[in-house]
């Protein structure tokens, strides 16, 4: 800092602008390296359920900063030329993310953009501010209130985030028969209520209340069949049980995973590979890290898409 109070107002100009060259071209060294990480889903390896998980719990990035490089990463995936645009400075990682954003809600509205259109929606959006990417997009989105209408979560200190969503009549009208019955009149109170009485009743159907006894009934034992696919209803009982809903996979460094979505009953042992159906061989795993041991377990998988095959090496 002394030796830039030295320089004169054109040098501290001159010298600005090669930090932000510099800052650019470690942004896209930094994006080159988490292609790598997504495509062979290294993050894996280290207990983090994903690139989000790595980018905000390894890397220290903040939620936005994460889904933002989360968001361009898999854009550059789908479109190579993206590298480009953002080397030429012709895009930035903001419209990256938007662009990506934007595809992945297209999808679950209709279907996949073609890659020829993607290509054409990208062009568009060259050069242009953010406020002008979301005018694009708008323009191109199937419904365009619904693209308008996205939930969003920002993060206002530690402690809170502000959430924005839409509502239709019916939920408005649920939220106003709810503050009348109630003691409170504030939504965030009501919205956690409910939230936790929620989980609750999904927890308790999921674990059975998390209760069983010490031995498992015979009559499951008997029923099982070892070398079947087939978990029984007392066995992912117990495995809840003892994950209490969380992922199994535990790493030297950074000790057991964190996920606690869209679990999956893993064989330790695959079945392919001799492994049984049986409560010492099971245990739940997040869908990245279940791909993670199959592919360590030998089973071919392409880890570009994330889907198993049939084929095993043994």
């Amino acid at each position: 800092m002394n030796n830039l109070n030295k320089l004169s107002d054109l040098e501290l100009l001159d010298h600005t602008q090669k930090a932000a060259k510099n800052e650019k071209a470690a942004t896209l060294d930094l994006l080159d390296h988490l292609l790598l990480v997504d495509q062979r889903r290294a993050y894996a390896t280290q207990s983090y359920s994903s690139l989000f998980d790595y980018l905000v719990r390894g890397l220290g990035y903040s939620e936005t900063q994460s889904a933002e490089r989360v968001a361009a990463v898999r854009l550059m995936r789908a479109s190579p030329e993206v590298k480009k645009h953002l080397t030429e400075g012709e895009l930035t990682l903001t419209s990256a993310a938007q662009i990506q954003r934007h595809l992945l809600a297209e999808k679950k509205l209709n279907a996949a953009l073609p890659a020829k259109e993607t290509q054409i929606l990208i062009q568009e959006c060259l050069g242009q501010s953010k406020r002008e990417v979301e005018k694009i997009l708008l323009t191109h989105a199937s419904e365009p209130v619904q693209m308008a209408a996205r939930e969003k979560l920002r993060p206002i200190t530690e402690e809170y985030s502000e959430l924005k969503v839409v509502i239709d009549d019916e939920t408005r009208a649920l939220l106003k028969r709810a503050k009348e019955l109630s003691q409170s009149q504030e939504t965030a109170d009501l919205l956690k209520s409910a939230l936790k009485g929620h989980i609750e009743k999904l927890e308790k159907r999921l674990g059975k209340d998390l209760t069983l006894p010490a031995k498992l009934p015979e009559a499951v034992k008997s029923k099982s069949d070892p070398y079947s696919r087939y978990v029984p209803a007392g066995f992912k009982r117990a495995i809840y049980q003892r994950s209490l809903g969380r992922c199994e996979w535990v790493s030297d460094q950074n000790g057991r995973c964190k996920s606690r979505s869209h679990l999956q009953l893993d064989h330790i042992v695959p079945l392919a590979v001799g492994g049984k159906t049986e409560l010492k061989n099971l245990r739940h795993l997040c869908p990245a890290h279940n791909q993670k041991a199959a592919h360590l377990a030998g089973i071919a998988i392409d880890l570009s898409i994330g889907d198993l095959t049939r084929n095993h090496r043994s």
